[in-house]
This record gives structure tokens, C-alpha cells and sequence, in this order.
């Protein structure tokens, strides 16, 4: 079987990852465009919860189920990696149908009384159409990820966020003359036609890879063996991602509350947690199409070198993701704490979002460390470790906002959430280091981002001094430019990364880079 590295199916997720936001980015403009934000705030009002309700529907199959195919593929255990398929299929299937069927009794209840708009119930039963889609077609995505075929679920990412894209704008305006609530059942149609699409592209993937998994004939291999690996692995995954969750919606509640203790009023309160949820945080997020891809990419390659026995691949694996994290987010954290007001104000006029963009650029790296090592660790196994991690993180986060925004204001929230998932990340990388006995080396790992990072910052400023003249977005784009450049030639001079770590797809004579 042929599988891309773990730099190569990470890029390829990425550049899927990519796309997908520059479509939803799109999305969301021609959606208040033309049919309003009344009818967009319907729509988001319902989406939070039907991604929690999905969490626990999966349950954390996918992730364990790519964890134990990757292990099996490496010991040539096809019999087992048959099984423990159609037992994760069999089981989502039955959770999305179960899952949606007592929603659907109790849309008029949870309509009615959990949502402050009652309107949401259209968009609430046209979204329930999608759960068992969703579920389905991620047992198919777990599945590809073990065999660490990353591009079906690139590929099937990217046609399920076109067809949502473009269905969801054309239901939208088509039923808007029936309401903005129809509006809203129209954009949640056309998410449940992008999972249906999405379901469709993997189940014919799937089919098309007929020699990979027609390797079990003749082996049996019985599906009960398979529910206790199965059940160890995927609850405390399913527990660690409604945790964070809970924490999400715990934090979105507490910090305007705490921002009025401050002296704000109700509105400068919301005004301000737009800014800093809405503005800061969107821009934070953007490096996680990196550590996203990489968190997916590591699950299979992670478990399929512990299989083997290869502590050597594995260290360097490891290696590789935590060193793609920290040097492609360095520049990020650079600019967002240089340039954090003229960024909001050019992107979205909002320049008071640069308060808390400026505070949240010290611990963004951080933010995507625990993501990545996240990622190994569920690749070795150790979900209850990161459910107790992201529990840890997350009080801290919270006490943080609780006592240091009545202080700070926003820039206290910003700091309570850099300290919180500061600790998450330093216990993952503990957790790292204690089962697999890898280290962060001073040179690749301290020494050379620091004097990248120096230099960037330098440049950066110096850059921002002498195109003072310049108009405001041009000064921008080049400082960003001239500094990003100056920061990857002090690396390459290093000998830190190579032309070859530039290579996303497989070339002839090149080796992926240390």
C-alpha cells in the first residue's frame, strides 16, 4: 500500500482545510448579503448544539477507529481491520438514527424553551436530517485516515463544503420570500446536501479501494473482540471533546457577565465579546488549518510506528509535527502581536479587536501545541490523559476569566485563556515525554525559533518604520512580507528546514526534511 508521508498527507489536508475557509468565508458574506444576518443568526443559533449533540453521537469512534487500523495495517492483521470497520459503521449508523429520532420528539420542546428565538425550529428539523449522514460518513473518514489515505478525505471535505456552499446560498434566497425562518431551513438544507455528498464521494472511494480491504477474505475475525479496544478508546475521546465543549459554552456565558462587573453596560459588554469571540479568536484560528491537518495526520502515523515497535519513527514523527507546529506559528504569533490593530481594522474595521488579538497572540502557540499533541497522544492511546489534560486546562481558563476580567477587562479573558491552554499544552508535551521518552532539543526547539523569531520581529518593525508613507494596506502586506521572508531564510541558513519540507507531493529524489 502506498501512503503519502506524514508531511504530505498533513499538507494535503491542509490545503483542503484551506479551501474550505476561503468558501465559508465567502459563504458568509453573500449569506448576510442577500439574506440577512436575522436569518444567518437563526441558522448559527442552531449549529452549536447540533455539534454537541454530534460529539456525543460519534461518541470518538472515528478517532479510535482510525487509531486501531492503523495498528492492524501495520501487523498485516487484515480479519481485524475488517471487523473493527463494519463494528464502527454498524454502531454510528444506529447512534445518528437513535440521535435523531429523539430530537426529532423533542424539537417543539427544546424549540420552544432552550433557544431564545423559537424561529429556530425549521432550520432544527431540517438539520436533524443530517446527524446519521455525519455519522456515517466519518466511520468511512476514520477508516481512510488509518490506512493514512489522507486525499479521499480532503477530496470529500472539499465537495461536501462546495455543494453546502452553493445549496445552502440557493435554498436560502429561493425560500426566502416564505420567511427568514424558511431562510434559515434553506441554509440548514443545504448542509444536510454537502454531508450527503461527502457521504457519497467516501462510499465510492471506499468501493474503488477494493484491494485494501478485500486483504481480510478468509480471515475471520469476530466483532465482539472488537467492542472493548473499541469502547476504551472512543469515550474518553467523546468525553475530552464534549468537555471542551462544555468549557466553550462556560466561557461564552461568563465573560460578558464579568466584562459588566468590570463597569461596561450590557451592550459594551457584547459589543466587546463580538470583538474579542467574533474578531480576535477568528484570526487566531487561522493557523489551525496547520495544526488540524496535522492533529488528523498523526492519529494513524503515531499508532501505526507504536504497532511496529519503531520508537525511532516515532520519535520522529513526533519530532516533525511539533516542529511544523511551533515554526509555522511563530510568524502568526509575530504578527498578531505586532500588528494586531491594523490587521482588525483592515480585515474588519474594527480596530478595538486588536486589545485582545494583541494578548491572545502570546499564548496562540500554545492554542496550537495542544492541538497537535493531542493528536500524537490519541495516537498512542493515551485519550484519558487528554480528557484529564483539557479538564485541567479548562478550569484554569475559566478561573482565569473569573477573577481577572472584573480587573482587566477583555485583556484579563484574553490572559485566562493563554494560561489555560498554556497548562494543557505543557501536561500533553509531559504526557509526551513520559510515554515515549521524547524531549524538546534546545536547538531545533528553543534556540533557532527564538532567533527566527527575533529577527522576524525586527524586520517587521523596522519594515512598518520606513513604509510609513505607504498606504496603510500596501504597508501591511509588505512589512508581513519582508519580515515572513527574513524569518524563513534565517531557518533555511540554519539548516532547521530544507527546500524539501516545501514539497507537498511525492517528487522524484527528494526526502522528507528532519
Amino acid at each position: 500500500m502506498a501512503t503519502t508521508s506524514i508531511w504530505q498527507g498533513a499538507a494535503v489536508l491542509m490545503l483542503a482545510s484551506l479551501l474550505n475557509r476561503i468558501l465559508s468565508f465567502g459563504y458568509r458574506m453573500l449569506v448576510v448579503r442577500y439574506i440577512g444576518a436575522e436569518g444567518m443568526g437563526l441558522y448559527e443559533m442552531v449549529f452549536p448544539f447540533y455539534s454537541l449533540v454530534l460529539m456525543v453521537a460519534t461518541a470518538g469512534v472515528p478517532v479510535a477507529l482510525a487509531k486501531l487500523t492503523a495498528e492492524r495495517v501495520a501487523l498485516g492483521q487484515w480479519g481485524k481491520v475488517r471487523s473493527v470497520f463494519r463494528l464502527s459503521l454498524l454502531f454510528l449508523t444506529a447512534s445518528g438514527l437513535l440521535a435523531s429520532l429523539v430530537l426529532w420528539r423533542l424539537a417543539p420542546v427544546l424549540t420552544g424553551r432552550m433557544f431564545a428565538d423559537s424561529r429556530v425550529y425549521q432550520a432544527f428539523m431540517v438539520m436533524l436530517l443530517a446527524l446519521p449522514v455525519v455519522c456515517v460518513c466519518s466511520a468511512f473518514r476514520g477508516y481512510f485516515q488509518g490506512w493514512q489515505l489522507m486525499r479521499p478525505v480532503a477530496l470529500a471535505q472539499v465537495i461536501e463544503q462546495f455543494v453546502r456552499v452553493s445549496a445552502g446560498l440557493f435554498l436560502g434566497i429561493y425560500l426566502l420570500p416564505y420567511g427568514v425562518a424558511m431562510a434559515a431551513a434553506g441554509l440548514a438544507a443545504g448542509m444536510v446536501l454537502g454531508e450527503v455528498a461527502g457521504l457519497g464521494i467516501s462510499m465510492l472511494i471506499f468501493n474503488m479501494a477494493r484491494p485494501y480491504h478485500d486483504l481480510a477474505v478468509g480471515q475471520a475475525s469476530s466483532l465482539r473482540v472488537d467492542i472493548l479496544p473499541l469502547t476504551r478508546l472512543a469515550i474518553p475521546v467523546m468525553l475530552a471533546r464534549v468537555a471542551g465543549g462544555i468549557m466553550l459554552t462556560l466561557e461564552a456565558l461568563l465573560i460578558p457577565r464579568q466584562l459588566q462587573a468590570w463597569g461596561v453596560t450590557v451592550s459594551e459588554a457584547t459589543t466587546i465579546y463580538g470583538q474579542y469571540a467574533g474578531i480576535a479568536f477568528t484570526l487566531i484560528y487561522l493557523p489551525m488549518v496547520i495544526t488540524v491537518a496535522l492533529a488528523i495526520a498523526m492519529v494513524p502515523a503515531i499508532a501505526e510506528a507504536r504497532a511496529i515497535g519503531d520508537f525511532e519513527l516515532l520519535n520522529k514523527r513526533c519530532r516533525q509535527a511539533l516542529k511544523l507546529t511551533i515554526y509555522s506559528s511563530l510568524p502568526f504569533a509575530i504578527a498578531f502581536y505586532l500588528f494586531a490593530s491594523p490587521i482588525c481594522n483592515l480585515v474588519f474595521a474594527t480596530p478595538g479587536a486588536g486589545i485582545p488579538l494583541k494578548i491572545l497572540a502570546w499564548g496562540c502557540i500554545f492554542i496550537y501545541l495542544e492541538q497537535t499533541t493531542v493528536g500524537i497522544l490519541n495516537g498512542l492511546g493515551a485519550m484519558p490523559t487528554i480528557l484529564w489534560t483539557t479538564l485541567a486546562g479548562g478550569i484554569v481558563d475559566l478561573l482565569g476569566i473569573y477573577y481577572l476580567t472584573p480587573i482587566m477587562g477583555i485583556t484579563g479573558a484574553a490572559l485566562g485563556v493563554n494560561l489555560g491552554a498554556a497548562l494543557t499544552a505543557i501536561l500533553n508535551l509531559l504526557a509526551l515525554a513520559r510515554l515515549t521518552g521524547f524531549r524538546l532539543d534546545f536547538r531545533t526547539f528553543i534556540y533557532w525559533p527564538a532567533v527566527a523569531g527575533a529577527g522576524m520581529f525586527l524586520g517587521a518593525s523596522l519594515l512598518w518604520v520606513l513604509l510609513a508613507a505607504a498606504p496603510d494596506l500596501w504597508r501591511l502586506l509588505q512589512s508581513l512580507a519582508g519580515s515572513g521572508l527574513l524569518y524563513l531564510l534565517i531557518l533555511l541558513g540554519g539548516g532547521e528546514i530544507t527546500p524539501a519540507h516545501f514539497y507537498l507531493f511525492p517528487w522524484p529524489g527528494h526526502r522528507n526534511g528532519k
